[in-house]
Parts: C-alpha cells; structure tokens; sequence
C-alpha cells in the first residue's frame, strides 16, 4: 500500500524484540501496530518511532492489529520541552481514549498538527490546549454550543453560565456554586481569541467538564502525571 502521514500516539513492548504502536494517520485515523524486531540492539538506536515525529507509514494485514511494513520521515520532530511535554502526552491520550480505530478524522488530523506546532512555541500553551479541546470536540460530533444557552436564548458577554453536558448552558448568578463560566469567556472560546488569565482558567473547568463526561468518568493517566509533577513545577497546570 501507499505511505501515508502518520504520527506515534503511544507505545509499548511486545514480546522480546518487538513494539505495540498506537498511531494517528491522516488517512486511515488512528491504528494499532506491531512493529516487529524494532527493539532489536543492533536497530534500537535508530527507532524513528517516536512521540511528536511526523512520519510516512505503510503496513499490511487485517482485522484490528495490523503489521507495520516501513517507516521513513522527512522532517524533524516537534520539539516539545517541559510543561509542553507533558500537555502533548495529555493530547495524545485523549487521541487514544476518544478516536474510534480506522475511523479516518482529517479535521482532527489538521488540529494535531496545529496544537504541536503551538506548544512547540510554548509561549501560550494553556490557550493551544484550549483551543485543541475544542476542535476536536467539533470534529468528533460533539462540539459546543457557545452562543446560545439551553433556551435558545444568546450567550450575553456579562451573564454568567453553568453547563450540564445533557442541557447545554443555563445562566446563573455569579456566586452560585454552580457556576463555570461567563459569557465572556464562551464567547472568546468561540471565537478562538482567549485573551486573559481568567477566560482560560474558565475554559479550562469548562473543557474538563466535558472531556470527562465523553470518557465516562475514567481518570487520564497523564492529568494524573500533572498531579504528581504540580508540586515541583508550581500550582500552574493546563489541562
């Protein structure tokens, strides 16, 4: 078969010589590989299967657990350092729990891309994860509507919003315990301009809210991984 795009989402050993690979593709969506004799010492050191390489791929096989064939790459890795490192694990965890295998997701694919681009930069890494969140929440069918509430009536910039993943956005008093969001905040998310501390802090509850309840409640391993490392980093996560 043809090469095509590909990234690694998630690896692990496989009998003595061999890898299981998660991969997201720009053509068939997300996969589950074997890669044979890739562990192999005299190979080990030239495993281009790494996290964040963009790769060319082809395989062969049937059924779920198909067999990578070849590997070749054009272009460096996306360069993720600190704090970055750990939001692309989330960002690929979330790939893993919530794309369905051979599902092709171009839209998807298109935002992978973009959000690694992003946290390559590391200077807005909050606002890219954010913005990530929603465009694969869009593509997968199960965006938001942030500009009307449950009602039908329009998000208004100074009414402030609680959400119920069942009915949608409900306006609330600012002091309720309810509370999750302003119509500020919506509104930027919408317009994919969140510009203040406070807007992606709100974004943010907002996103996990939703995120949690596409997973069912299953904790992810790497929000966990930033519990773990919060107390050497400082108080700040992302996701």
């Amino acid at each position: 078969m043809e090469f095509t795009q590909a990234f690694v989402l998630h690896q692990r050993p496989y009998r003595e010589t061999s890898l299981l690979l998660d991969v997201f593709t720009a053509d068939y969506g997300r996969l589950s590989l074997v890669a044979r004799g890739i562990r192999q010492n005299k190979r080990r050191h030239n495993n281009p299967l790494q996290l964040f390489q963009p790769l060319w791929l082809n395989w062969f096989g049937r059924g779920d657990l198909l067999t990578l064939s070849k590997i070749e790459t054009t272009s460096a890795p996306y360069w993720l350092q600190g704090h970055a490192t750990l939001c692309g694990l989330y960002i690929n965890e979330l790939l893993v729990r919530l794309l369905t295998q051979q599902q092709p997701e171009p839209l998807v694919f298109d935002a992978y891309q973009r959000v690694l681009e992003g946290l390559q930069q590391a200077d807005q890494v909050e606002q890219e994860l954010r913005l990530f969140e929603k465009r694969l929440l869009e593509a997968l069918g199960y965006g938001l509507d942030l500009t009307t509430d449950s009602d039908g009536q329009p998000v208004i910039e100074h009414q402030h919003y609680s959400y119920q993943p069942d009915q949608g956005l409900q306006p609330c008093l600012k002091n309720d315990i309810k509370r999750i969001i302003s119509g500020e905040s919506l509104l930027q998310l919408q317009q994919e301009n969140l510009t203040n501390a406070e807007s992606l802090n709100e974004t943010k509850q907002l996103m996990r809210l939703v995120i949690n309840y596409y997973l069912g409640g299953k904790p992810l391993k790497s929000r966990q991984l930033f519990a773990e490392m919060q107390q050497y980093a400082g108080p700040k996560t992302a996701n």
